[in-house]
């Protein structure tokens, strides 16, 4: 029997999602992840067909109605100029590119979990600074009706109490709905709903930041714009349509003839001018693309470096548990004006300022933590991911 109690309790008891497990939920239920996943075995396909032979033999047979003429051919279609040669290192380049920016999409995925964690949780610690801060109000508002039914209040207080606790009540389902939109965010990344997560949104960010590695969304850039160039080099070949190499058979009134076949189609009006145009302003994009993904990757690394070294040396000068102090700091203000020691105007201006520095200390914590993901992401880090 105490064992079955013992099993039951573990079952209720609540299970914390802690970062690492949502970042590993994320990684197999990211709709954006997944659909980079889907452009790599797009790139796959088109792989194997874009090879050195890009069209498939035309085969042609014809029987007249009497049987006595009989005629056959096999063409296959070939480029003289290296169209499919141009066509398969253009490929090639948009495989590695989708696996490139595949795998930026892993570090990608795992950072805005991170993120979402962290604003999860503030969102949540935020609701619960609401839900104290009403109750108190309450109680603040109901000693002051004891006073005034005493005959010993003011009612101005009464009134201050009772307008507060509605701007409390406000809050508190502003907070409420922050909470619902923060706690969809990232049920939308982990495919789940969050149960419970951790109180402090500092341990969202990696514990360390390791080295990084070489950014693949700048590495699939490049590859994109290799591809770029070779479907530029490629159109240009095909300016020369491919050439049909074959032989055909062919006999009537019982006399067999054949031979070698060739067919061409002859650029004496297009010579492809549309598709090389478009493919010479896609190189041009996909260059630009490349300089500006690269001006970006080195001035995210500097700058968040520096976002993060300010935001830790000043996290060090604060408490390393504000809400220790915020507790009893609430308790004391309230004793003071039950006492009658304080007014309510001193009371609710002391209430605000312990609620503000709660609050302040926590979001400064939830921006540490993005600040420490955003570096790791910038550097593409290994502590992003589990």
């Amino acid at each position: 029997m105490l064992q079955l109690l013992t099993l039951l309790t573990l079952l209720a008891a609540p299970v914390v999602l802690t970062p690492v497990e949502a970042v590993r939920a994320a990684l197999a239920s990211d709709p954006a992840l997944a659909a980079r996943v889907a452009e790599v075995e797009t790139a796959i396909g088109l792989r194997r067909v874009n090879g050195f032979l890009r069209n498939n033999p035309e085969v042609s047979v014809s029987v007249s109605t009497d049987g006595t003429r009989r005629s056959g051919s096999l063409v296959q279609p070939l480029s003289l100029t290296g169209e499919g040669l141009h066509s398969a290192r253009s490929a090639q380049a948009g495989l590695e590119a989708a696996k490139a920016a595949a795998n930026r999409a892993r570090f990608e995925s795992s950072a805005a979990t991170r993120r979402a964690y962290a604003r999860a949780v503030l969102s949540r610690e935020l609701l619960r600074f609401a839900e104290e801060g009403r109750a108190l109000l309450v109680r603040l508002r109901g000693v002051a009706e004891a006073r005034i039914a005493a005959g010993e209040g003011i009612d101005l207080d009464l009134r201050l109490a009772r307008l507060e606790e509605a701007r409390a009540l406000a809050a508190w389902l502003e907070a409420q709905a922050a909470a619902s939109a923060a706690d969809a965010d990232l049920a939308a990344l982990i495919g789940m709903t969050p149960g419970e997560l951790a109180r402090d949104p500092l341990v969202a960010g990696p514990a360390e930041l390791r080295d990084g590695n070489p950014r693949s969304d700048v590495l699939a850039a490049r590859k994109a714009t290799e591809a770029a160039r070779a479907a530029l080099a490629r159109e240009r070949a095909a300016v020369v349509p491919a050439v049909g190499l074959g032989f055909f058979y062919e006999k009537d009134a019982g006399r067999a003839i054949f031979g070698p076949a060739i067919t061409m189609t002859v650029p004496l009006w297009h010579q492809n001018q549309a598709s090389v145009g478009a493919a010479r302003g896609n190189l041009r994009l996909a260059e630009i693309t490349e300089a500006s993904l690269a001006a970006r990757a080195a001035t995210e690394e500097a700058r968040a470096g520096e976002r993060l070294t300010v935001a830790e040396e000043s996290l060090k000068t604060l408490s390393p548990d504000i809400r220790a102090e915020a507790a009893p700091a609430l308790r004391a203000i309230e004793v003071l004006f039950t006492s009658g020691e304080v007014n309510l105007s001193n009371t609710l201006l002391l209430r605000a300022r312990v609620v503000e520095g709660e609050r302040a200390w926590m979001e400064a914590r939830a921006a540490v933590a993005v600040a420490r993901i955003d570096v790791a992401l910038a550097r593409q880090s290994e502590s992003l991911l589990p």
